[in-house]
């Protein structure tokens, strides 16, 4: 029975790195408004905080996980998963309420920070460009107090502590996105082969923590799965692809 050569097999990459994990993903101990006195009858009107995570698109593909790397044309959505409540005011009983403000913020490598974008209320959402390549982007999100529902006084404090998070550095990909290679080069009939890919950015650097999708058409000759899991190297993905016969490959 003749052999077929492996490179038969097109693996072509989707290109979807993913991105972001938060590197922090914790409230701030800043609080805005902490010192102002809390006298009647503003005793116990702190807004709750708002809890916030962030997911990320590309292409109008979505479901990506925080914990891969975010490129610049990604569009970046941060959501609320709940909200931590003031003490007090779940003891007195405010009935005032409040609408979630959202900035964006550019953070160098020297963590000085440049806002990019600040929204009330929230659209939740900013596009990464290339000008964010080598930084991070910082959301803050906190709830201001909405004065038409607190008639005839003035809340105090009128604004929650801040929740932050974090996206991972964000690389620019190098057009040749991938170096691919196999430990066979021939395949029989029911053999399997394993496919390594080692991907870079523009300055040669691997990247690791990727979500790549593979964009090949399957046949009935290749038995693979597009679950190419991480290697054992910074930047290297590994797919195992098996031969099932015929000449169709």
């Amino acid at each position: 029975m003749s052999k077929h050569n492996l490179i038969i097999y097109s693996l072509l990459l989707a290109a979807a790195p993913i991105s972001v994990l938060a590197d922090s993903s914790t409230t701030s101990a800043t609080t805005v408004g902490m010192f102002s006195p809390p006298t009647a009858p503003s005793v116990g009107h702190r807004p709750g905080s708002p809890l916030s995570d962030y997911g990320l698109e590309l292409n109008g593909d979505s479901g990506y996980a925080e914990s891969y790397i975010p490129i610049p044309g990604m569009l970046l959505k941060s959501r609320m998963v709940g909200r931590v409540s003031d003490p007090d005011t779940e003891k007195y009983q405010a009935n005032e309420t409040a609408t979630t403000v959202c900035t964006y913020y550019r953070v160098e490598k020297d963590d000085s920070q440049h806002e990019l974008l600040r929204e009330k209320p929230c659209k939740y959402e900013i596009v990464i460009s290339e000008d964010n390549v080598g930084s991070k982007i910082r959301i803050e999100h906190y709830n201001e107090t909405d004065m038409v529902s607190a008639p005839g006084y003035t809340p105090v404090p009128m604004v929650s502590e801040i929740h932050s998070i974090e996206t991972k550095r964000i690389v620019k990909l190098s057009k040749d996105l991938s170096v691919i290679s196999a430990d066979k080069s021939l395949l029989m009939p029911g053999e399997s082969a394993v496919v390594k890919l080692i991907v870079k950015d523009i300055n040669n650097n691997p990247i690791s923590n990727l979500n790549l999708q593979c964009g090949h058409f399957p046949t009935g000759s290749w038995n693979s799965r597009c679950d190419i899991k991480a290697g054992g190297n910074p930047g290297e993905y590994l797919q195992t692809v098996t031969y099932n016969g015929g000449s169709n490959g």
